[in-house]
């Protein structure tokens, strides 16, 4: 069916300076610190009209397809930025309700205090890091193509919200209601900057929103600080991905291909939704993107497709500070000390009773950026993404690529991309690699320096602190904010100051492949190792994640038995095979070796109890290693290798393997068991030990140690159980999803973070061909008929076309809803 709406606009083409005027006007102050909740002159006009003239207009067509994606096509930009707001609107409106509640600071306001005041923590961070009166500046001088974007965007969203007429999906109705607000272009442009801060100011919140002037006998020490940035560090172990660009030398065809495996929660704002946009001649890209953000930031058009993984780049670093005696505000630098600057904020609490109560803290910042902690002095940081006014821009120019050329071009123009490293693959059969994520330029002779004290046995308290604080690479960097020599330099060349330049960023370009796991640069290809690059970047000749030990052997094996066949090249159904092979690098390198040293062993003691572990080695030795739904052993394997856990980069301790690690074989160490020697006895083996461990752990949470993984790893959807293949960084695992790495308890392994959008695609003659997964499904509504449909085929491992061709789109359409603006 086709419907026709037609909603009078509120921007006439070609007014963007009113535009913006208009868009701001609603974003006043109440007094709290914040914008207002309800913008006066913002608000959609009714959907429908009783003019009967037939002036100009413009529209956006929305095409629904199986699995509700949506196709939208227009004429111009505003238009179709509209109809791509507006289908984002249809069930997914209350993610980004909430998203804009939150950057207007009124997370406390609209929902209370929050669980150990998380809402107010988060309220006073979003006002300390600036993030709103950032965006009021940058909109003031938006260029008529972001702002036809923007406001096309906002216009489409507040369009959808209106034509509910207040039934909002459930997410934020009935028991859940929260209010829907009218977003702003001023609104939207400061939600971008705060997901520009993902990886840095954003994961420092906590940090910023409690820093608040201790009394002198609270201050902790340094030591405790460096505990703080570990614990960021394992909350975001399991987020990152897997990315694949094949070129013409790696493939059977002699094009390009690519394999999109990003792992990003399956909840919340950073779930993907798929979309095409397409105005004829001028774009037509296929993909995804999170709500609330115009354009596809992983996809495909007809000449390149390109996917993202999380980069190891360092987007801030950490400073800490030498107060001076007697005044805790004052810090020192050279031969001198600076005066903190402070500012107070208040932040509006909603009460039981439904009233509002005022919290005020006072917080500070050094010339770095804002204080986030007092530990036996103090702690600031610099963020490369404050004020990243570029992110979408580049997306955008990324989507209009008609070759790597241009594609590359989109980097050096924006340098917007804020944390992510960059894979792309062409139609000609070329594999391109880019971190071009905004990290710290530092001196060369500080880049050394710190290479040095973090790649040799720490001499000085201060390496210790450093190596403790980086985690191989998987942590952060802290400097010394007294000497002027840990600044970032400025080349005059990047659209912020101190940022690395363009030219200088870890990239490379091959007919045969290139890939990332999450680990830095080193290894993107593994016959052409990139060496020079900074230490913001991650290490090099450095211990590589199992999961990227595991994507280097599935790109390396060349046999009958291996995922790409005797020839060592991809078809597309051996790339999908890829993913749903479900291997892990932990079980291929150690799970016969374990299986052979406990069946000569029947019992172990675990902490003074007596545990059996006669059918745990029976089962691992039964059991072909792999993490499928079916699979039988993988839960005892899996809580064995957490004995091991280790925060960093190398997930698992070094007193697991008898060959450690060799920087001239990275992919094949660590391995092998570790050995006992002659005065061990067999059953007082730490390795025994750690499997009756997990044979305790196990009968604690009422798992039999038969069951397969699909009775205790699901996703949870709505009243459904829905089983969910592979594992976790500890084991290895390609298909990575995770409840994370604590002990499993009797709610068992409830998918939280993963695989999300897993794409495979190849370039043929005629085109571009991809097969997908949209892992949790396209709606965040429980009660859409798309909540948990492609979730199911993620589960069997049944394979979905990507459709995008007029044809397909025709043969294959549900529904359309046809816009018209004027």
């Amino acid at each position: 069916m086709t419907i026709t709406k037609t909603p009078t606009t509120r921007f006439l083409p070609g007014a963007i300076a009113i535009a913006i005027a208009i868009a701001l006007a609603g974003c006043g102050s109440d007094g709290s610190n914040s914008p207002s909740n309800t913008p006066e002159n913002n608000t959609p006009s009714d959907n429908t009209s009783d003019d009967n003239s037939t002036p100009s207009t413009d529209t956006a067509l929305i095409e629904y397809t199986s699995y509700g994606v949506p196709h939208i096509s227009a004429s111009n930009i505003r238009s179709l930025y509209y109809g791509q707001g507006y289908a984002h609107a249809q069930e997914n409106m209350c993610t980004l309700a909430k998203e804009i509640i939150g950057v207007r600071a009124e997370l406390a306001k609209t929902f209370g205090a929050g669980y150990k005041d998380s809402n107010v923590n988060a309220d006073f961070a979003t006002q300390a890091l600036g993030i709103y009166p950032n965006a009021e500046k940058a909109v003031k001088t938006l260029d008529e193509q972001d702002a036809e974007t923007l406001t096309g965007y906002v216009n489409g969203f507040n369009q959808a919200v209106a034509d509910k007429n207040g039934v909002y999906p459930s997410p934020c109705s009935g028991d859940n209601a929260y209010p829907i607000p009218t977003v702003t272009v001023t609104d939207l442009y400061a939600y971008h900057l705060k997901l520009a801060l993902f990886a840095s100011g954003s994961a420092l919140a906590s940090q910023v929103a409690t820093a608040t002037l201790p009394a002198p006998q609270q201050v902790t020490s340094l030591s405790s600080f460096n505990t703080e940035l570990n614990e960021i560090t394992k909350n975001n172990q399991e987020l990152g991905s897997n990315g694949w660009a094949l070129g013409k030398d790696k493939t059977e065809s002699g094009h390009g291909m690519l394999l999109s495996n990003p792992h990003f929660p399956w909840s919340g704002s950073l779930r993907f939704v798929e979309n095409q946009l397409t105005i004829d001649g001028e774009l037509n890209v296929t993909g995804v993107s999170f709500v609330g953000v115009p354009g596809v930031l992983i996809g495909f058009n007809d000449n390149i497709a390109w996917t993202h993984t999380v980069s190891q780049s360092k987007r801030f670093t950490a400073y800490h500070l030498t107060l001076k005696d007697g005044d805790p505000t004052q810090y020192k630098y050279d031969d001198e000390y600076r005066q903190m600057s402070s500012q107070e904020y208040t932040v509006q609490v909603l009460q039981a009773d439904g009233s509002l109560q005022p919290q005020t803290r006072t917080l500070y910042s050094s010339h770095y950026g804002p204080i986030i902690g007092w530990k036996d002095g103090a702690q600031t940081y610099r963020d490369a993404n404050q004020g990243n006014e570029n992110m979408v821009k580049q997306w955008l120019a990324m989507n209009r690529a008609s070759n790597l050329a241009e594609f590359e071009q989109a980097f050096a123009d924006y340098q917007g991309i804020p944390w992510v490293n960059t894979m792309a693959a062409d139609k000609s059969g070329t594999a391109y690699f880019i971190d071009g994520s905004r990290t710290a330029n530092l001196l060369p002779q500080v880049d050394m320096t710190v290479k040095q004290l973090l790649s040799t046995p720490p001499q000085t308290d201060e390496a210790v602190a450093m190596q403790y604080s980086w985690q191989e690479g998987r942590g952060q960097l802290i400097l010394d904010g007294s000497n002027s020599m840990f600044e970032w330099v400025d080349t005059g060349t990047t659209p912020v100051e101190g940022v690395v330049p363009f030219e200088k960023a870890p990239r490379l370009t091959r007919s045969d492949y290139v890939f990332n796991a999450n680990s830095s640069p080193w290894l993107t290809n593994l016959d052409a190792p990139i060496e020079d690059f900074s230490i913001v970047y991650g290490p090099a000749d450095s211990i590589r994640s199992p999961r990227t030990r595991m994507n280097a052997v599935l790109l390396q094996e060349a046999s009958a038995n291996g995922v790409s066949g005797a020839d060592g090249k991809f078809n597309l159904e051996e790339l999908k095979s890829v993913v749903t092979g479900e291997r892990g690098m932990s079980s291929e390198l150690l799970k016969d070796e374990l299986s052979e040293r406990c069946s000569a062993v029947n019992k172990v003691v675990v902490d003074g109890t007596t545990i059996d572990i006669t059918t745990a080695c029976q089962l691992l030795s039964e059991w072909d290693g792999l993490y499928r739904n079916d699979s039988v052993g993988a839960p005892i394997f899996r809580e064995f290798l957490k004995s091991y856990y280790k925060v960093g980069e190398r997930w698992l301790s070094a007193d697991l393997f008898e060959t450690p690690f060799d920087p001239a074989n990275p992919v094949a160490t660590p391995s092998g068991l570790k050995l006992i020697d002659d005065t061990t006895l067999v059953d007082e083996d730490p390795a025994l030990i750690a499997l009756g461990k997990a044979v305790q752990t196990l009968q604690a949470a009422n798992i039999a140690l038969d069951t397969p993984l699909k009775e205790v790893q699901y996703a949870i959807k709505g009243e459904e159980r829905i089983a969910i293949p592979g594992g976790g960084g500890l084991e290895g695992v390609f298909n990575i999803n995770s409840s994370g790495s604590l002990p499993v308890t009797n709610s068992n392994y409830v998918i939280r973070s993963g695989a999300s959008w897993v794409m495979a695609l190849e370039f043929t003659e005629d085109g571009p061909k991809a097969d997908a997964f949209l892992t949790y499904s396209q709606s965040h509504d429980p009660e859409s008929p798309h909540y948990a449909d492609q979730t199911r085929l993620f589960s069997r491992g049944e394979w979905r076309p990507v459709i995008f061709t007029k044809e397909a789109i025709a043969n294959d359409l549900v529904d359309s809803i046809t816009l018209t603006t004027h």
